[in-house]
């Protein structure tokens, strides 16, 4: 089976979707590709933000999204308004809502710019076909938060996650596999050289860390909290439930967290915004990590 790429394969269930209501097994057809792909394409279509419904039969569609009926933009107005998004920081809890709102009430976008936009879907191209090829890439000018350097990373392309929002690789300089936001690349270039590295994927955590032990970790955030974890890791939308509207933490976190530093980054920048329900050792680590003043 010649399967098309990822990235072009969940824009067009996406466009099937839009266009009529099929099964599970009638998608893999019209995708070419077998049902377990479809279903990890429905998961990532959920977590771009899309409302799907399924009928008796089992037969899914796009639920219709009242806003996109209401109000539609002009040329000019769609750019006036996504000049001023484009100035608000990353971390705006308002942010991420209203840009959906706007490609959800623009016919003028093109279906890759729904996804992300047009630069970042030829990102994943690229990377998918470099995965697909064993090939090297080297991410140009790629921003890390935790260095606050910017830099090209030779890397090998391992996978991608199932919201593109982040590539597993292996960076040669370091010889170690990390995980690279799409959002902080610049460009992708894919080199005529071969992966070199053969060792088999680790598992990572959707905070990018590896370990021996998935330990169960539970927590309780306010608004803000809820709206910045998934901002900034896209695939925590699976694992977030709303337990109570009224309370100072209406929001539970659920997940198996492979280490404590990954989600510690992001717990420690939300002090007075997130509750440690378990484990014990999570609280005891971020404690020592305050202590150390390492926050």
């Amino acid at each position: 089976m010649n399967e098309i790429p990822k990235a072009e394969r969940v824009l067009r269930l996406i466009r099937l979707l839009r266009e009529r209501k099929s099964t599970v097994k009638q998608l893999a057809l019209l995708l070419n590709t077998i049902p377990r792909n479809v279903y990890r394409d429905l998961e990532a279509v959920q977590n771009i933000g899309y409302r799907l419904h399924a009928d008796e039969d089992s037969r899914y569609s796009l639920e219709a999204e009242p806003t996109a009926s209401k109000t539609q933009f002009s040329l000019e107005e769609t750019r006036l308004l996504r000049q001023h998004l484009a100035a608000l920081p990353p971390s705006h809890p308002l942010k991420t809502s209203i840009e959906r709102k706007l490609y959800l009430s623009s016919e003028l976008l093109p279906l890759a710019d729904e996804l992300a936009d047009k630069h970042r879907a030829t990102l994943i191209s690229r990377l998918n076909r470099a995965i697909a090829e064993a090939r090297q890439v080297r991410l140009v000018k790629y921003h890390s938060s935790h260095s606050s350097t910017v830099a090209d990373r030779l890397v090998e392309p391992l996978s991608l996650s199932d919201d593109f929002a982040t590539l597993n690789a292996f960076e040669l300089v370091s010889q170690k596999q990390k995980t690279f936001k799409i959002a902080r690349v610049e460009e992708v270039e894919v080199l005529s050289a071969t992966k070199e590295h053969r060792e088999e994927s680790v598992e990572l955590d959707l905070f990018g860390f590896s370990g021996p032990v998935a330990l169960p970790t539970v927590i309780r955030l306010s608004f803000l909290a809820y709206r910045l974890l998934f901002e900034e890791f896209p695939a925590s939308r699976a694992y977030l439930t709303l337990q109570d509207k009224g309370a100072r933490f209406p929001y539970e976190f659920r997940y198996l967290v492979r280490d404590f530093r990954g989600i510690g980054r992001f717990l420690l920048g939300m002090v007075g915004e997130v509750e440690v329900v378990e484990p014990e050792e999570l609280r005891v680590f971020l404690r020592e990590k305050v202590e150390k003043g390492e926050w």
